[in-house]
């Protein structure tokens, strides 16, 4: 039945670009109504995706999924970013916030630049404080 209806919306579609093809002009989205749009909208899903290949499925929805997640802009998207990852998770959710956030909070508060200069700070006032124990004696 699926197939049907594609087959005929085909031909219609067709049929428009005929007339348009006679007539010189080109046929744009504007020509189809919108159930024959969405129509060629599926055509095109399904032929892309019956043309890709694992890696590239992946690598498509890897993009998608990034852009989605990552893209988000102001409370709503963050929101729905947030119960999006929380349902893909589930029982792992909160071990997985707290690896995070335990990690999150040593690599912002403090760079590796900023660690090594606490580290020479804090040998520097060791050898302070043992110069003063020495002068003392």
């Amino acid at each position: 039945m699926n197939n049907e209806k594609s087959s005929s919306q085909l031909i219609i579609i067709s049929e428009k670009m005929a007339k348009k093809r006679d007539s010189n002009l080109e046929i744009s989205y504007k020509d189809l109504t919108k159930s024959e749009l969405e129509d060629l909208k599926d055509l095109y899903v399904a032929s892309r995706l019956s043309q890709m290949s694992n890696i590239d499925l992946r690598s498509f929805v890897k993009a998608v999924l990034e852009d989605q997640i990552k893209g988000t802009v102001g409370n709503e998207e963050e929101k729905e970013a947030w119960v999006e990852m929380k349902d893909h998770f589930q029982d792992d959710f909160e071990i997985k916030i707290k690896s995070v956030k335990r990690e999150g909070v040593e690599d912002e508060l403090v760079s590796p630049e900023e660690r090594e200069f606490s580290k020479r700070l804090e040998l520097l006032g060791k050898q302070e404080k043992e110069e003063e124990n020495k002068d003392m004696w």
